[in-house]
This record gives structure tokens, sequence and C-alpha cells, in this order.
């Protein structure tokens, strides 16, 4: 719900829309491009051997789009929350196909009598011992009741379903019906994984490692030689040594499909002749904008500038250092300009002059467009009627707190604090700052109506209204066609990536680097939009370089494809550095294990060995199973779960940990005493552990075995 905190500093920004419908933790991301409705026959996914159609899928988009732009007061979304319902729609298009199969072999439903007791409660089943199935669903409750007292208004919440059939209200209820199948699915969902909850329980045997290992603690002497005493050029590794690894180890090295790239950006930026090409402009448009006077310059600016005319009033320390001197004071037939002020021209003149305060105080009643289905008559007809009540003498605190949907003040009455010119939107900026002290006021913004109580101003002072006419400086048609052909030139030459790398230092360009790119990643840094680029890079061979791809007329991308890794076991090229790593890893620990046995054949006592060696042996004491951390050495997981079971005072096997090999003596071992409350415990921690695992793993399990293809990168990007 919008607050006034959204609004502060923030002029201009649309709200931000939340669907507070938290029904599965376990959702994982994905994003899709917009496609044409005239692929209809094809399949955008295939779940469970089952094809979804592109109409299908772009209806359930629709459909959400249509729900996020109720609830931001029929207002358009921007790219970015345009993106997230893209993405929203491939995670519940997923789930729902998933778990549909798994609610029909369940035999799970929610019946109509069911929903009805979810919905409005049944006051019946209150009295007769089920408390919880007497109130409505958290959302309704939400919906209806005092945010500050918690209580349910019943009567408000049936005259609500009452209207829904109104076709007054039809936006209203395509909202509801939505929020209806939201609460279906919520109580589906929590019907089957209660099922699969019930089902995870530990075992005798799992309880009793469970005891053991966190009731255990130990002391152990050790001499460690780190895998770094063996130089890198005294180990030798060949093909056969990887081969042998990774067929060893083959589970390790299971990888999703990725592919990683480089890619070069020509970025447009306007050329000198651009820069001048504006400043003239800015300086034709002098004559003509010296002939506007009196109510036609607002309409001048509007019509023939880059920005709107500014309607907010600058005090002399506000203004641009560079003009305030200039027109201060002066009259609307002083001009300033034309002057560059970063990425533009200007021509800056005084409209207005007036006394006014500098700051405000007041108290505020939003009445929200979201709370109200975006009916922006409803509110306004409440508005009017609560500022009638507060007219007669009705307490202005009290009403904020039942009416009100910021949350951010409402406990306090509407209390915004004091505040400057210009920190609010501009309607509710001029509402607050063109009246006066003591005025009860209404304002229309994005977020809904305003009941505004002036409680106090500042001294007046001295502000005037520039009206400026801006000319941006922008890329011409002339240089964008000049980046272009250099884009072209590169191109031309750039045949693999040996080529690549050689136009792009001949050009001076960086070349930037995306890898493992997943073929759903909706996001790469320095490309606004990736899937064409990512289709790309899936669709051809290593080493090839694409065509060039244009961004929002400013940018030109070439890329060259590296590395291509296809789902499965890892070859053994795409995994070379890795596993050069983890063998020269094992080739040093063979070193190591001979040459501490080799040292220490016969040796009975560690500490011993040390003092006639001059040998540093550490000492690791109360080590517990649940924390692997040796003072010194760092996490070592392998040597601390040895130490547990190795036997009392007897000089370990070489065991190669993750910094080097080392040699144990267990010196010490305690076991605290187990008592019945205690076992107990550790079983409902240990199934309290499973419980809280259980729908996230058995929800990735259904996705497994659905074998999900997405096709969207296809379809929607040819």
């Amino acid at each position: 719900m919008a607050t006034l905190q959204n609004i502060r500093n923030k002029a201009g920004l649309l709200v931000a829309v939340v669907i507070a419908l938290a029904l599965f933790a376990f959702i994982l991301g994905d994003l899709l491009g917009s496609g044409s409705s005239s692929m209809g026959k094809r399949s955008v996914a295939e779940i469970n051997g089952k094809g979804i159609g592109v109409n299908d899928y772009m209806n359930r988009e629709k459909a959400l789009r249509e729900f996020y732009e109720l609830n931001a007061g029929g207002q358009s979304l921007d790219a970015e929350l345009d993106r997230q319902i893209q993405q929203e729609t491939w995670r519940r298009l997923v789930r729902e196909t998933i778990m549909e199969r798994s609610y029909e072999k369940l035999g799970i439903y929610v019946s109509a009598d069911e929903l009805k007791t979810m919905i409005t409660g049944d006051q019946t089943m209150g009295l007769n011992g089920n408390p919880s199935l007497s109130e409505p669903h958290p959302i309704i409750r939400q919906m209806f009741s005092n945010p500050e007292t918690g209580q349910l208004n019943r009567p408000v919440m049936t005259n609500y379903f009452n209207s829904l059939d109104n076709p007054q209200f039809a936006q209203e209820k395509v909202r509801w019906l939505f929020i209806e199948n939201e609460i279906v699915e919520e109580k589906m969902n929590q019907k089957y994984f209660n099922l699969v909850r019930k089902g995870f329980q530990p075992s005798s045997l799992d309880l009793k490692d469970y005891m053991t290992e966190t009731r255990k603690s130990t002391d152990f002497a050790f001499i460690s030689r780190p895998f770094t005493e063996i130089a890198d050029e005294d180990i030798s590794i060949s093909d056969a040594d990887l081969k042998a690894f990774l067929k060893e180890h083959q589970e390790t090295y299971k990888q999703d499909a990725s592919r990683t790239f480089q890619y070069v950006v020509f970025e447009v930026e306007p050329s000198e002749k651009d820069v001048e090409s504006a400043e003239y402009w800015s300086s034709q448009t002098l004559v003509e904008y010296a002939r506007i006077t009196g109510e036609e310059i607002p309409r001048y600016v509007n019509g023939t500038s880059d920005e709107p005319f500014d309607n907010r009033f600058y005090a002399y320390e506000e203004l641009p250092e560079l003009i305030r001197d200039s027109v201060f004071n002066a009259g609307e037939e002083t001009i300033v300009g034309p002057y560059r002020d970063q990425e533009s021209f200007k021509l800056a003149r005084t409209y207005d002059s007036q006394m006014r305060a500098d700051s405000v105080r007041v108290r505020h009643i939003l009445l929200s467009l979201q709370a109200y289905g975006g009916n922006r008559q409803m509110i306004v007809e409440l508005a009017d009627s609560l500022k009638g009540v507060i007219e007669n003498g009705g307490n202005f605190n009290q009403i904020a707190l039942q009416y009100s949907a910021d949350e951010s003040n409402r406990a306090i009455g509407g209390d915004l604090g004091w505040f400057k010119e210009g920190m609010m939107v501009t309607d509710f900026n001029d509402a607050c700052f063109e009246n006066s002290k003591g005025d009860l006021v209404s304002a229309e913004t994005q977020f809904g109506t305003h009941i505004i109580l002036i409680e106090e101003q500042s001294r007046p002072v001295k502000k005037v209204q520039i009206a400026t006419v801006v000319r941006h400086i922008f890329a011409s048609d002339e240089t964008n066609q000049d980046y272009y052909n250099r884009a072209v030139k590169f191109r031309g030459k750039a045949t693999d990536l040996e080529k690549f790398t050689e136009q792009a230092r001949e050009f001076g360009l960086d070349p930037r680097f995306a890898p493992n790119i997943a073929k759903d990643q909706s996001t790469i840094p320095g490309i606004d939009d990736p899937k064409r680029i990512t289709k790309w890079a899936y669709t051809s061979e290593v080493n090839s370089v694409s065509n060039i791809f244009s961004e929002s007329d400013d940018k030109y991308i070439i890329a060259v494809l590296t590395e291509a890794r296809e789902e499965g076991y890892a070859s053994l090229e795409s995994v070379r550095a890795e596993l050069t790593l983890a063998v020269k890893k094992e080739k040093k620990a063979e070193k190591l294990i001979e040459m501490l046995n080799e040292q220490l054949a016969g040796v009975t006592d560690l500490s011993q060995f040390g003092i006639e060696n001059s040998e540093n042996v550490g000492e690791a004491t109360q080590i517990k199973f649940a924390n692997t951390y040796v003072a010194g050495v760092g996490l070592e997981p392998y040597v601390v779960g040895a130490s547990m079971y190795l036997p009392l005072d007897q000089i370990s096997a070489p065991l190669v940990g993750e910094s080097g090999v080392f040699v144990i003596a267990v010196t010490n071992r305690t076991e605290d005493p187990t008592t019945a409350g205690d076992a107990d415990a550790a079983k409902s921690r240990l199934k309290y552990t499973l419980e809280s695992r259980s729908n996230f793993e058995a929800y990735n399990a259904l996705v497994d075995a659905a074998k999900v293809e997405d096709n969207r990168l296809e379809i929607f990007y040819n």
C-alpha cells in the first residue's frame, strides 16, 4: 500500500505494487520476453509431457498484468514491473501445471462450502469448539479489519461481496476473483505439503547419530603438512590423470546448460556537431521565445522544450548557481541563455514570483486507490464525507487511524512533520503550499485522495517560478549511423575469437565477460535486453561471432561465444582447469602422505616427536562435530569427523584435509550424559529440521520428475 514515504523525494515515480499473497517459499526464477499471438499453436513449455500453448501462456500473463494494474490504480506499469510479471507468469505456469497433476492423483480439492468458510468464516463452527474456522482467511481479515484494533468489520465485508455483481464494480470483481483463486491455490498447496510433511520423520539411527555427535567433544594433537610444501612444478599431470579423476568423481561435475561469451559495446555518444546543433537550435529559439509573454509562456515551454514546464517555486539558494543572480529579481522579459547544463542547453526566464512558505507541517489521511479497487469516484465521495465530519468537529487523528492507508503515520494521526516545498508530488505539494495555515483541503495523486490539514507554515519568503526551454544534446541519425558503421567494420573483420580480440584492441574497446549464462537468465551486466543475445549463444557454435545487436538506439553489441556447456556431465575440456587443481591436490597429498609415513614410522607419541625433532605439534581442544573449525588451521571437516571416532592416544594414519595432510592423536574425548528429555528434545529438533526442508525438497523433486522444457527463448525471440 502506498505511503508518503514512497512519495517523499520520489515525485513522479509509479507506486510499487506488491501482491501480499506469499503462497510458496520455494519458487524458482525465470524471465519471459514478449511474443506474438500468431504463435498460439506452438508450445511455450513441455511439463509432465503436456504442451503449454502460446495463447494459454499469454492469457495467463494478461490476467496477471491486469491484476497488477488494478492494484496500481489503473496506472500503466513500468518496464521493470512488466519484466517481473513475465517472470511470475512462468513461475505460476510451472507450479500450477505440476501441482494440478499431484492434486488430481491424491484427490485434493477445495469444496464450495470449504471456500465459503475460508472467505467469510463460520461462526457456528467457532461455537462448536473449532475457533480457527470461525474466522475468515487472513487476506480477508486484512481487507476488512480495523488495523489498530484488529476487529473484523463483518457488515462492510458482507456489503463488499454483495456489491461484486453490480456492473459498476466489474473491475473490482476481476480483482477479487484473482484473490479468490490465490486463496484456493494456497489451501490446495497446504493440504498437499501437509501430507508430505507428515511423512518426514527421523529414524532411530538418525536420532542415535545426532545424539552421539552433539554430546561428544574431543581434544587432539596434530602435525600438518600444507599442500604448499610441494611446488607445482614438482607435480606432473597427464590427460589420463584428468580423465581418471573425472570418471571417479563424475557426479561432482554434473552441470546445467550454460554459455560463456565476450562482448564489446559501441555506445553512441553525441558528436561535436551534435553539440553545436543543439546550441544553434537554442540560439534560434531564443528569438521566438522572447516574443512569448504572460500565460502563453508555460504553453510554449510544454510545446517546444524537451522537458515540461516546471510548476515548482524556488527560493534564491535553490536555483542553479549559474542563473540565480540573473533571474531571481528579473522580470519575464529577461531570458538567460542559451547556457549548457550537463547534456542540454537551456533558456531560462522568471515566469512568476510569490511570497510562499518555505516549509509546512501537515497531517493527512490517504484513501488509497488500491484499497478501493482503483475506483476514484468512490474515494472522492468518501473524502468529501470525511472532510464534512472533520469540519463539524470530528477528530482528525481518530479518522486518520481508522481510514488512512499510510501505515507510516496513520497511528499518529497522519502527522507528516515539517517538509520543504518540492519534497512531495506536485498536486500534494501545491495543496500544502498554496493554501493557508488551518485549511482543510484535498488533493488527488496517483496514490489516491489525500485529506490534508495544514497545521503550520513557516514565514513566507520570496520564491520564483522559472520557465525553462530545454534542448537535450542527443546523437543525430548521422552520428548513430557512424557508430553503426564502426560496428559493421568491426564485425566484418572479427570472424573468430582471435580476430575479435585483435579488433577490440584496434578499436580501443575492452571486451566484457558474460560467464555461465543460463538459458533463462534475466540479467546480464551492460545488456538491457539479454534474451536475443542469449538465444544467439544457445544456437551458435563456440568461436563464432554474433551479428550486431542494437539496443535502445544508443548502443551496438557484438559478442563471441567462448564456451558452451550442455546439461549433464561436464566434458574434460570444459572443466580442465578445475580438474587440474583437484588432481594437483591429490598428487600433492600422495607425496605428503609418503613423507609423513616415513617421518613418523615407529613414533608412538606426537608431542615427544615434536620435542625431539623441533617439529610444531598443534593442539585442538573442545572440538565438536557441529563446528569443524581448527584454530590456526581453518575449516577441516574430515579431520574433525575422524577425531570423533579414532581410538584414544593412538597416532592416526595421514588424513587428507582441506589445507593439507594431517596426522592426529586424540588425547581426550568427553560425552555428556543423556536423559530421556534430551532424546525427546533431539527428536523434536530433527523432526523440525526435516519438516522445514520438506516443502522445498518435495517441490524440487516434482520439478525434476516433470522434466520441464522451456521453449520461451525459441518462440519469443525468433
